[in-house]
């Protein structure tokens, strides 16, 4: 641990008090380092998630990380992470306090396995759709639909739980706050999952989620994504102007039955009214169309 991180360790434990032990850090992005600690009182384990000193300064970045907790704490699901609280340092410290998660991102196990069964895949995507349908229905997008924000929590018996995580830059649809905040100059969202009317800088609904989550379901049954090129760049133009790799040519072999590729073709539209209007409709279609 380096003397910046010794630092502001000392300095969440001092916010925290007697009835928090930090442990370890577990996780760092470029909104906030998140630390594994133990509730001294009500003895389990919780995340701490804390904005960088050098961020904290800047209203817009404080705004966007206050929010994450907030929006968060409206989601009540099985399949959300919970937030317990939020809390501020006398020196200006901001951190939030989550439940901790005994598993790894999606994005550990694909780097692990290359691409996952058929089945598998099925069943998280289903929970990933049942997350994202609960913020939908009271009006939150979450916008970075990703393999490394959907944790997959060790359950009983084995099978992995997912847990939706990084509500960071979720807006309410129609809102004004998240635009406020956007025009920072802050990257929103991971330009390899985006909708396209995202990288288009237009207005977004829950379609947006669901264009991304069908680019996290295609990266689980074929190893890789439907757009390919040299560059970043490329790839952001190709998925405004081309269709999308069929996922038989993307993975030779693998035999893809038809109805599934309409799924996917549905699901990966430019137009978002052209899209699944519902997380829950993909999420019902997809096993119908591998015959699970």
């Amino acid at each position: 641990m380096n003397d910046f991180d010794r630092s502001l360790v000392g300095r969440l434990t001092e916010a925290l008090g007697a009835s928090y032990t930090v442990e370890r850090e577990i996780g760092r992005g470029g909104m906030g380092v998140v630390f594994q600690a133990k509730d001294e009182r009500l003895k389990r384990q919780v995340a701490v998630k804390v904005l960088p000193p050098e961020l904290a300064f800047r209203d817009d970045i404080r705004i966007r990380f206050l929010r994450e907790a907030e929006t968060s704490a409206r989601l009540s699901h099985p399949h959300i992470v919970p937030i317990f609280t939020v809390g501020e340092g006398a020196d200006g410290l901001v951190y939030f306090i989550m439940a901790f998660i005994d598993g790894e991102p999606l994005s550990a196990k694909l780097t692990r396995r290359g691409r996952l069964p058929p089945e598998e895949s099925r069943r998280i995507l289903a929970e990933v759709a049942d997350a994202l349908g609960a913020a939908h229905a009271v009006g939150i997008v979450h916008r970075d639909v990703k393999p490394d924000n959907i944790m997959l929590a060790r359950g009983k018996g084995g099978a992995d739980v997912v847990k939706v995580v990084d509500f960071g830059i979720a807006k309410a649809m129609g809102g004004e706050e998240g635009q406020k905040v956007t025009k920072t100059g802050l990257v929103v969202g991971t330009p390899e999952y985006m909708s396209p009317e995202q990288l288009a800088g237009d207005k977004l609904d829950g379609r947006s989620d669901i264009y991304s989550l069908a680019l996290v379901l295609y990266r689980m049954l074929t190893g890789t994504l439907p757009f390919q090129a040299d560059s970043a760049q490329e790839v952001m133009i190709k998925r405004l102007t081309d269709e999308p790799l069929p996922l038989n040519d993307a993975c030779p072999g693998a035999n893809f039955p038809p109805r599934l590729q309409q799924v996917l073709d549905r699901a990966l539209q430019r137009m978002p009214q052209d899209r699944y209007a519902s997380a829950a409709e993909l999420a019902r279609d997809v096993p119908q169309a591998e015959g699970g």
